[in-house]
């Protein structure tokens, strides 16, 4: 699964991103992104748009989409993320909402971010593979 940051990062370039999918392409079966994610890039894209006039970065996220595979957040996957929070917070934790949504919305699946929120997502059996941190690619 791509995280936003794993998404913004990859149409900048940057090599690690490259890297991280370019390695990870005979594995896959799918290459799937959260519909909360889809709402970041289209949120940014939106922002773009209305502040500037400029439609160039809606009609990326627009393409980019057309070879990802979407996964809803359904009601399991806000159950699960429930209980991730809540054990979050006994632990006295702090991870954004939205992280933990997208993080529940499919079912074993290696999340690809640059976003440092999901670290302690490891921590409750999560397979993070943080490309800006520890995990060098």
């Amino acid at each position: 699964m791509l995280d936003t940051s794993f998404l913004i990062e990859l149409r900048r370039g940057n090599k690690k991103a490259v890297n991280a999918l370019e390695k990870r392409k005979t594995e896959c079966e799918d290459v799937i992104v959260s519909s909360l994610t889809v709402y970041e890039l289209l949120a940014g894209a939106n922002y773009v748009w209305k502040k500037h006039g400029d439609a160039r970065e809606m009609m990326v996220v627009e393409d980019m989409l057309k070879y990802l595979t979407m996964v809803p957040v359904d009601l399991d996957a806000v159950r699960k993320a429930s209980n991730v929070k809540a054990e979050l917070m006994l632990r006295g934790v702090s991870v954004p909402d939205l992280d933990v949504l997208i993080a529940c919305s499919a079912e074993n699946a290696e999340i690809l971010t640059f976003d440092k929120d999901f670290t302690p997502l490891k921590d409750l059996g999560f397979e993070i593979a943080l490309l800006d941190g520890e995990d060098e690619f």
